[in-house]
């Protein structure tokens, strides 16, 4: 696929997409600001990771980084959403684009809590929690842990911090991938919720990138890992949905 890639024109193409209609502070609900996320999408295209690749964006909220890789000519892209208002406005701004582009974008939508997305991509981009509010700390992590069950390559924006520069290096390593840090960006958050003092904030956010360590013995680990936590969580899921207990359980 012949994909022209021009940083102005996709950020402009991402600055008309939706925003949220009422965010939710239990999964902190801030978009990625169209130039931050054009920035992510290209250095992602220009090491390889997007063009005619499976692609999951983990946590989409109205759809901006993966509606992003799917322009730049990914060849499947997963958007992963656990609230349903947010897909919703996902869908529109995958129609609006798919008007001005005059193309079908290859975007499955998936109304899931993330644990529970087993689908293998090549690369994983996303903006997760950065755990700013109430209750919400570390929750990044929980995305991180399913990025590297499913991908080899994982973009992604955590919050700037030296001890957590040196955490998330182990965190990486204790899973064989390699983590470096890109840069660094200025994020505005609006303020869109009764405690929020200040019409906007601005915070330090690390760009990652996170690629698996390529030997036989990390990726035979990886597919294991994978395969185990796939039967944990639907085992633990069932578990809370239903009141019982497995002793076993069988995947395919």
């Amino acid at each position: 696929m012949q994909i022209t890639v021009d940083k102005k024109g996709l950020e402009s193409l991402l600055a008309g997409l939706k925003d949220f209609e009422t965010p939710k502070w239990q999964l902190e609900q801030w978009q990625t600001p169209p130039d931050i996320a054009s920035v992510i999408l290209l250095e992602a295209f220009y090491r390889g990771d997007i063009l005619d690749k499976r692609v999951a964006d983990l946590g989409c909220g109205t759809g901006i980084l993966g509606l992003g890789a799917a322009i730049l000519g990914a060849k499947e892209v997963y958007c992963v959403e656990i609230d349903k208002d947010a897909l919703k406005i996902a869908e529109e701004n995958k129609r609006m684009l798919e008007a001005i582009i005059e193309r079908e974008l290859p975007i499955i939508f998936v109304n899931s809590d993330v644990r529970m997305f087993f689908e293998l991509v090549d690369t994983v981009i996303m903006n997760p929690p950065f755990g700013l509010e109430r209750g919400r700390r570390h929750s990044d992590l929980i995305f991180l842990e399913k990025a590297f069950e499913i991908a080899h390559a994982v973009y992604s924006l955590h919050r700037k911090h030296e001890r957590s520069r040196i955490f998330l290096k182990k965190f990486a390593e204790d899973r064989g991938f390699r983590a470096e840090v890109l840069g660094t960006f200025r994020f505005p958050l609006k303020a869109v919720f009764p405690w929020h003092r200040k019409p906007k904030m601005i915070i330090d956010v690390d760009f990652y990138l996170f690629r698996m360590i390529d030997n036989l013995y990390t990726k035979a680990l990886h597919q294991s890992n994978q395969r185990i936590q796939k039967a944990d969580l639907i085992s633990n899921y069932i578990h809370k949905q239903n009141g019982l207990l497995f002793n076993s359980f069988e995947i395919e």
